[in-house]
């Protein structure tokens, strides 16, 4: 198929796959894909009721404590891409240099890569190996604490999957045919039944902070996302999952990042850039809408929904530097108590690099920030046991606290409903905060804060967009 063109074959399986299509309201009629993205089961928040002062739920501990492990382990992992890919040090990377495997860590790798190496087509030698009507909207899905799933396929004929859409990495990870009981639970992605999987001859092996080892394949197929076609790009196929993405801690089949190419562990352009060279969008960005209610999230296309979004309320910030979707912050505030003035947290003068993640629950940044955040809050107090630099506050006062963030010189609040994550633990009075500690000088804005704005990731122009919920 000829990567600008969409076949009936192919309209009528994206038809199939999300009927909402059919009616779909898109950007100013253009030929963009609505992607619905689902909450399969939320993990993190277990809030209900709407408002300013929901009742909390139960916040579940051993969920929370992986995804900040995991988002950890993915920094690092992109940051050493970033080196490898470019030859210097990102920015933002801690100035130390990645540590060295511990001998049990490398044993265990080689262990690996040894076991799995007399396999049909896995070459010994890695070059991606590191160190941890219409086409265009794609429905997401909450999985485990605010990670969002939506559908692909890949391959001639079509195989499915379902995927974390994370613009905080760069790389597509599926399980193989050929992997063991650790990808039980998964679909798995078999080359040998698509007419257009080729191969690579590469292996990459990612290594975690835990010592566990996800080592597989490179090929290249047709990726088939929300309508548009992918062709020949570059996938990996685990022959073994980490712990990290074994069910049921990871029920969806695997990963899709919309990073930029710089921090592709593979060293290859990721699956948006392929559309874009390919000249399969009509635009090249686009647009997130992230929410708890069930049909209200979306990845479009090419296009963003209009109907999303207050328009005349769009800010738009240019990226840094291309690698992460990172980008200047104004500043982060919240109100003051007993009528005091706004706490500042950042503001325009303490120039603020700020990563925008849809793969990271919380609002991450340095213990020290975080400690300023909570100084004078009665009752507030680091909860070490959910994870590094976790902090709780009284249930009751959460909502007087709620942070706000400043891109364009526009600020954009943070609802008690997605700030408050829930209970400690059962009877507790205090619940768990969506902004944390543990990371570094710069923030990781994650989907405490993109759950209240629509978001646009535009490509061409190398900028974000914020705009208020319609």
């Amino acid at each position: 198929m000829h990567p600008t063109t969409v076949s009936f074959a192919t309209l009528l399986f994206t038809l199939i796959l999300f009927p909402s299509l059919s009616s779909a309201n898109l950007d100013s009629g253009k030929n963009a894909v609505r992607v619905p993205l689902k909450r399969s089961w939320p993990v993190t928040h277990g809030s209900s009721g709407s408002g300013d002062n929901p009742t909390p739920g139960l916040v579940n501990a051993r969920s929370l404590r992986a995804h900040l492990k995991w988002t950890d382990k993915k920094y690092r992992s992109t940051f050493t891409a970033y080196q490898s890919n470019t030859g210097s040090s990102h920015p933002l990377a801690p100035p130390s240099v990645p540590p060295r495997r511990s001998r049990e860590a490398e044993r265990k790798r080689r262990a690996s890569l040894e076991e799995y190496s007399n396999l049909p087509g896995f070459a010994r030698e890695s070059v991606a190996a590191r160190s941890s009507s219409v086409p265009g909207a794609i429905s997401l899905a909450e999985e485990n604490g605010d990670m969002w799933i939506g559908a692909i396929s890949v391959g001639s004929p079509p195989q499915n999957f379902t995927v974390v859409f994370d613009t905080g990495s760069s790389d597509i990870l599926l399980p193989s045919a050929s992997c063991n009981s650790t990808c039980d639970g998964h679909n798995r992605y078999d080359p040998s039944q698509s007419t257009t999987s080729v191969n690579l001859n590469q292996t990459f092996s990612l290594t975690y902070g835990d010592g566990s080892t996800a080592v597989g394949e490179l090929y290249s197929d047709d990726v088939l996302i929300g309508g548009y076609e992918a062709v020949n790009q570059t996938l990996g196929a685990a022959l073994t999952y980490s712990a990290n993405f074994q069910a049921p801690t990871f029920n969806t089949d695997g990963l899709l990042g919309l990073g930029f190419p710089q921090i592709s562990v593979y060293g290859q352009p990721p699956v948006f850039q392929t559309l874009i060279s390919d000249g399969a969008v009509p635009e090249s960005l686009f647009g997130i809408t992230l929410s708890s209610v069930s049909g209200k999230s979306e990845l479009m296309i090419g296009a963003t929904d209009t109907e999303m979004y207050n328009q005349s309320s769009m800010v738009y910030v240019s990226v840094s530097l291309a690698a992460y979707w990172q980008i200047r912050m104004d500043g982060l505030t919240r109100p003051g108590l007993n009528n005091s003035g706004d706490v500042v947290i950042a503001n325009t003068t303490s120039y603020a690099e700020a990563i925008i993640d849809t793969g990271t629950t919380l609002i991450v940044t340095s213990d020290d920030n975080a400690q300023k955040y909570y100084a004078d809050v009665p009752g507030a107090e680091l909860v070490p046991s959910l994870g590094s630099g976790v902090w709780s506050v009284p249930c009751d006062s959460i909502g007087s606290i709620l942070p706000s963030i400043t891109f364009g010189g526009q600020a954009f609040a943070v609802s008690s409903s997605t700030f408050n994550l829930g209970q400690v633990s059962d009877n507790s009075t205090n619940c768990v905060a969506g902004l944390a500690g543990g990371g570094s000088d710069y923030y990781i804005i994650g989907d405490v804060f993109l759950q209240n704005v629509y978001t646009v990731f535009d490509v061409g122009n190398s900028r974000v967009g914020f705009a208020k919920l319609a």
